[in-house]
C-alpha cells in the first residue's frame, strides 16, 4: 500500500474549555509533534441570525473538507450529531473523546434534569450516538465506560476503543512535611462540590474529630461558585468555623496550590459520594496527591482496581462519616496500614504521564490514516527534528 508522507491534517470540533485540562493537553501535544490542526468552535459562530449561521457551516465544511480526521474534543458530546453528519457524508474518520457522560452527568449524577425528562432522553441519544457511531473511541478508563454500557443499555465495540488515562500529574513538587511536626493534623481537600466527591460526609467528618477533641485543622479549596457560601454556611451551622475553612485563593493552575499542599499538608481526603458515579469514576484529586507522595484517605470503590492496589498504595474507608473517623483516628495513632507512598508516586508517574497520552493519540491517528506517514517537522524552538515523539517539557 503506497504511502504518502506529510503532515496529518486534523480538524478539532468543539468547545477547548479553558479549565478543561483533557482539552488543554490534547491541544498542546498535537501542537508539539508532526500534525498540521485545525479547530472549530460552534461558541465563535453563535447568533440568533438564521442566516449568518450558514456561514458557520460553510467554515466548517471547509475545513471538514481539508482534513484526514475529525476529531470531537473532550465534554463536547453535545455536538456529535453535526460532527456524524458530516463525518458520514464527507467520508471523514471521526475520533471521540467524550470525557464525561451527559445522560450520567446532569440527570444521574447532578440531577439536574429529571429522568422523564425530554432533554434526558436527547442526552442518552447523543451519549450512545457518540459511543457507538465513532470509528474510535479514546476515554481515561475502561472501567468507566463499562458502566456507562449498563446505564445506557448498550454495548461499545473495543476493538476501535483506546485507553489513555488522565495525566494531571505534571507537579514535580514533593511532599516533605513530618507527619503532625505541630502536633496538629493538617487534613486539605480541594475540588468543585459536586454530589460525588461527599463533602457533607467530611463536615460530619470532622464534627465527630472536633467532639473527640483532636487536634486538627481542614481547609476546604474550591472555586468561587454559589454552592461554595453554602457550605461557608453549613461550616458555621455545624461550629466548625475555628478548625474547617473553605479558600478559593489558590489553585493548580498557577502552581500555587501543590505549593501549600506540600509544605503544610499532612493528609488529604478523596471522595465519599453514595452515587455510581463515585463508584466508577476514579478521582483525578488521588492522582494529584499520589504525584506529591501527598498521603491520601478516599473512599474504596471498583474502579480504582483498573490501576492500583487501593489496599497497598493509599489509604481507603467506606463512603461514611463514622468510616472517615475511625480510618482517620487509625492515621494519627499510627495502626492504619503502612503505605509506601514514593511506590505509590512512582506508580502515578508511571501511569498518568502526557507521554502515554501522546502515545495513544498517535496510535488512534496512525489507523484512522493508514495512507499518510508521519511527515518529519522541524522545532522552532530547538531546531530538532521530531516525528511524533516531540520532548515533552
Amino acid at each position: 500500500m503506497s504511502t504518502n508522507t506529510r503532515a496529518i491534517k486534523i480538524l478539532l470540533y468543539g468547545k477547548s474549555f479553558p479549565v478543561n485540562y483533557r482539552s488543554k493537553v490534547l491541544i498542546d501535544l498535537l501542537q508539539r509533534s508532526q500534525y498540521c490542526i485545525a479547530q472549530f468552535n460552534p461558541d465563535f459562530y453563535w447568533t440568533s441570525n438564521k442566516f449568518l449561521t450558514l456561514f458557520s457551516w460553510i467554515d466548517f465544511f471547509i475545513k471538514a473538507i481539508f482534513a484526514d480526521v475529525i476529531y470531537l474534543l473532550p465534554k463536547n458530546t453535545i455536538y456529535i450529531k453535526n460532527v456524524l453528519w458530516v463525518a458520514k457524508l464527507l467520508r471523514k474518520k471521526l475520533i471521540v473523546e467524550m470525557h464525561i457522560s451527559l445522560y450520567d452527568n446532569y440527570v444521574k449524577e447532578y440531577k439536574m434534569i429529571e429522568v422523564d425528562d425530554r432533554k434526558a432522553k436527547t442526552f442518552k441519544e447523543l451519549d450512545i450516538l457518540a459511543l457507538t457511531k465513532s470509528d474510535y473511541l479514546i476515554h481515561s478508563a475502561d472501567y468507566e465506560l463499562v458502566y456507562w454500557e449498563k446505564l445506557l443499555n448498550i454495548q461499545v465495540d473495543r476493538s476501535k476503543v483506546f485507553i489513555a488515562p488522565n495525566c494531571n500529574t505534571s507537579t514535580t513538587l514533593l511532599h516533605q512535611r513530618s507527619f503532625m511536626q505541630d502536633g496538629v493534623l493538617r487534613i486539605c481537600w480541594w475540588g468543585t462540590f459536586i454530589p460525588l466527591h461527599g463533602i457533607d460526609k467530611i463536615l460530619q467528618a470532622m464534627q465527630t474529630l472536633k467532639e473527640k477533641e483532636v487536634k486538627f485543622t481542614c481547609n476546604l479549596f474550591g472555586v468561587d461558585r454559589p454552592i461554595f457560601s453554602t457550605y461557608a454556611e453549613k461550616i458555621q451551622q455545624a461550629n466548625l468555623g475555628d478548625c474547617v475553612f473553605l479558600r478559593k485563593d489558590l489553585n493548580f493552575a498557577d502552581g500555587s496550590l501543590p505549593k501549600y499542599l506540600v509544605e503544610n499538608c499532612d493528609l488529604a481526603l478523596g471522595i465519599f459520594g453514595d452515587g455510581d458515579a463515585a463508584r466508577h469514576a476514579l478521582p483525578n484529586k488521588l492522582n494529584e496527591a499520589l504525584a506529591m507522595r501527598l498521603p491520601i484517605l478516599t473512599m474504596n470503590a471498583p474502579a480504582l482496581t483498573e490501576f492500583f492496589d487501593p489496599e497497598v498504595d493509599f489509604w481507603t474507608c467506606e463512603p461514611s462519616a463514622d468510616s472517615i473517623v475511625m480510618s482517620i483516628l487509625n492515621i494519627i495513632h499510627g495502626v492504619a496500614y503502612p503505605v509506601d507512598w514514593e511506590q505509590s508516586r512512582q506508580k502515578v508517574t508511571n501511569t498518568f504521564n502526557a507521554v502515554r497520552y501522546q502515545e495513544v493519540l498517535k496510535q488512534v491517528l496512525s489507523k484512522a490514516t493508514p495512507k499518510l506517514s508521519p511527515k518529519e517537522t522541524q522545532n522552532s524552538e530547538s531546531g530538532e527534528l521530531t516525528t511524533g515523539r516531540a520532548a515533552l517539557n
